[in-house]
């Protein structure tokens, strides 16, 4: 009896369990941001009466244990349409709320985010439903945000920090030119991190995280980008894009091809030092002129399983098979203000690569842990054979040729994996992680001289690993969000040159890089305030040993004895409504700069050696950016000021030690004017007054002017067209003139020339990767 009592009871704890389940999801607004305290509540059917509620947490997640087998989960918060789903669709979903606008006797009340705001580490710009969604390419939408300035080749810089990583859906931008391929109108916000946390690279600088709009629809899409630009010459490319997606599978294949014959470079230069007692003055004027053809194809592949476990993989292959550099280079030699020589120097250098790069990753959850892997490759060739025919006449009629071909072959093997691991902790998230890399790098320079040089050969190796451990943990306490970071970083780099170890050249260090962050809205004001120390290493190109002819008087070479550049940066972001201001104090040792000097050991005191050097003294950097971007009706305008305070000291020609602190500012002015019938009208203004920058003393004031329009054109059932005619500096009033402090000192005077660009983009059926793969060794990468 008891047993079958026994019995009895299982069998209904069994079936009673086997009718409890889970309905859990995720309640997200119109930005993609987390809602918490949003009310979720079970009704039964057919009364609607009350049977369960929830209330979302902080990261937006909700979860009901029921019997129910039917029912309406009603979703509700003040400000925000009431949703209505049935239960049988809600498990594992993710809710968007809409803004409820409530009109009350003709007094319409609605709640909007500003465009820039503090979210956790970063300054957040919301670009969806606001113009900088018609800016053209993400990277002239990156131009028009608070603190970035970025270019239409890929590089993106945030003021007061330097060069960016890039990140988009998570996926580190390998290839700049993406910026320019991917429209502004598929982004849905940018993240500003000027101190990044401990998961990212030491030599991080900075770190802009795109995160595009979630992708709508199946079957095939497509994008072609026709693009022209002109200068001295003409440059034509042409990108397309083919997505296949249906269900969980995501299929890109991408196709870019182009000519770059545009850019062309003019300096004239005065180098003036002193030998003994004589004063040594070389005005010197360059002219070069680069084209080169190239073509990229790439495949990626992402499947989604659910919404908590994704795979993927990425292949790039770049192909230049041409590049010509050509270059006239003439120097005038002056002593005691009279004319001694002349030299003329033709330079042509042709470069040809091969590059693979390849990235796989996993992105999930196991549980409450999050998984984050990748495995990533880049293989490369460069080779580069060069002449320089030199023709020199001296005061007495002497004359001299001269000619060198010289050939250098480069190449990398590197490997690279980072696994990150994230846990919810204490409320809050905890995240450790690992990275290392391996590079096995190339280098050999050839020579062939009429005469004898003072230039040496050379077939360098590196063998370089570089292993990372990190943890972060970020907690939210009511309105105040803290994160506080460590990382380690051990290197070492084994140096030979033709097969002998150099022991004197190879390094083995180890270093801690902490981060720390805290932000909070005070009142209507919002607040960040964060701290990191960082490294830059040297660029491979900058540890070479090779030297390489530029004339009779002048010399290139790296400096493997280069060391790595610390700083420490502390950075204060505020932000109000449409305006804000960002202050950052950093303190930078061993500083990287181009020095020019007497020839190691050359008989002639007059011959020079153009290489990189550290600074031997630290010095502090104070900026301010301050900003505005108001909408006042169709008119958008952003204003925006940047200065910088710094105590550089340089060595000067007559061996003394200069302070170069005068400040340095940069003002500028962005207009986007909404006209009807699809058109936009953008204008632009840039205003730099003399200051010191690091070594350089700008000397003459720069201003340029932009100016371009832009029209929509719908296709209908074949997609949609859209035109952008820009022309950047009108006035030709771009021009640089500075003094490059050193022990030989230089004054450069870089004239320019106006661009027009012309950009046509087709879409049809448009859909966007779900690529999540976030690499690994990305900063390796980048010094190659």
């Amino acid at each position: 009896m008891r047993l079958t009592m026994l019995m009895v009871t299982l069998m209904m704890s069994i079936m009673s369990f086997a009718e409890t389940q889970n309905i859990g999801g995720k309640v997200i607004d119109e930005n993609g941001e987390p809602l918490s305290y949003v009310n979720v509540v079970l009704l039964s059917l057919p009364d609607s009466a009350f049977v369960q509620g929830a209330v979302t947490d902080e990261q937006g997640v909700f979860n009901i244990v029921t019997d129910k087998n039917e029912g309406l989960l009603k979703v509700s918060s003040v400000g925000y349409e009431t949703i209505y789903i049935d239960i049988h669709e809600a498990n594992g979903l993710t809710i968007q709320m809409k803004e409820d606008n409530k009109v009350l006797k003709e007094v319409v009340v609605k709640g909007q985010l500003p465009k820039t705001h503090v979210k956790s580490d970063a300054m957040r710009t919301n670009v969806a439903g606001t113009i900088l969604e018609k800016a053209g390419t993400v990277s002239d939408a990156l131009s028009k945000i608070p603190s970035l300035e970025a270019d239409r080749d890929g590089t993106v810089k945030v003021l007061g920090r330097g060069d960016a990583e890039v990140y988009i859906n998570g996926r580190k931008v390998r290839d700049a030119s993406e910026l320019a391929r991917l429209r502004s109108d598929q982004i849905q916000h940018v993240d500003v991190v000027q101190n990044p946390g401990a998961r990212y690279a030491a030599s991080t600088k900075a770190v802009v995280r795109i995160t595009l709009k979630k992708a709508q629809g199946e079957g095939i899409s497509f994008q072609d980008n026709l693009g022209g630009i002109y200068r001295y010459g003409h440059t034509i490319t042409n990108n397309l894009d083919v997505n296949y997606r249906t269900g969980g599978l995501d299929l890109t294949a991408s196709l870019w091809a182009g000519r770059n014959g545009h850019n062309k470079s003019f300096q004239e230069s005065n180098m003036y030092y002193l030998v003994e007692s004589d004063r040594i003055d070389g005005y010197t004027k360059q002219d070069t002129k680069q084209t080169w053809k190239g073509l990229s194809p790439q495949l990626q592949v992402n499947y989604m399983v659910d919404e908590n476990h994704s795979f993927g993989a990425f292949y790039k292959y770049d192909y230049h098979p041409d590049g010509a550099l050509t270059s006239q280079f003439d120097t005038d030699e002056y002593e005691n203000g009279l004319f001694t020589e002349r030299s003329e120097s033709k330079i042509r250098q042709d470069e040809k690569f091969k590059k693979h790069i390849f990235n796989a990753y996993y992105n999930g959850k196991l549980g409450q842990l999050g998984i984050d892997f990748n495995l990533d490759g880049l293989f490369d060739r460069t080779e580069a054979p060069g002449q320089t025919i030199e023709q020199s006449k001296n005061v007495n009629g002497a004359a001299m040729t001269r000619s060198i071909d010289s050939n250098t072959k480069s190449g990398n093997n590197f490997w690279a994996s980072k696994l990150v691991l994230s846990y919810p902790l204490w409320k809050g998230n905890l995240s450790v992680g690992g990275e290392y890399s391996y590079n096995h790098r190339t280098d050999a320079y050839t020579y062939n001289a009429s005469e004898a040089v003072p230039v040496t050969a050379t077939d360098t190796e590196i063998n370089e690993k570089s292993e990372a451990l990190f943890m972060d943990y970020g907690h939210q306490f009511g309105k105040v969000f803290v994160q506080a970071g460590i990382r380690y970083e051990h290197l070492v780099n084994d140096y030979y040159n033709f097969g002998v170890r150099e022991d004197e050249v190879c390094r083995d260090y180890g270093d801690w890089f902490p981060t720390a962050v805290i932000s909070a809205p005070i009142g209507k004001v919002q607040l960040s305030l964060s701290y990191r120390r960082d490294i830059k290493r040297p660029a491979y190109s900058s540890l070479t040993s090779s030297t390489i002819y530029l004339n009779r008087y002048a010399y290139q070479s790296g400096n493997p004895y280069l060391k790595p550049t610390y700083t420490h940066s502390l950075v204060l972001n505020a932000g109000y409504k449409w305006m804000g201001v960002n202050i950052n104090l950093s303190r930078v040792k061993n500083s990287e700069t181009m020095s020019t000097e007497p020839f190691p050991g050359a008989d002639n005191p007059l011959i020079s050696l153009v290489r990189p050097i550290n600074t031997k003294e630290d010095y502090n950097q104070l900026s301010f950016n301050p900003y505005a971007s108001p909408v006042i009706g169709c008119w958008h305008p952003t204003w925006f000021v940047y200065a910088l305070f710094q105590n550089y000291k340089s060595p000067s020609l007559d061996g003394s030690i200069v302070t170069l602190n005068r400040p340095y500012v940069n003002m500028g002015w962005d207009n986007t004017v909404k006209l009807p019938k699809g058109w936009r009208l953008n204008a632009g203004m840039r205003f730099n007054p003399k200051g010191d920058v690091d070594n350089f003393r700008i000397t003459r004031a720069q201003f340029s002017a932009d100016l371009g329009v832009q029209h929509d054109i719908s296709l209908r059932r074949l997609g949609s067209l859209t035109l952008d005619l820009r022309c950047n500096d009108i006035f030709n009033s771009n021009v640089t003139r500075a003094i490059v402090y050193g022990v030989r000192e230089l004054t450069v005077y870089n004239p320019v020339r106006r661009t027009f660009r012309l950009d046509l983009t087709w879409k049809f059926n448009e859909a966007r990767s779900k690529y999540r793969g976030s690499g690994a060794g990305e900063k390796q990468k980048a010094r190659m």
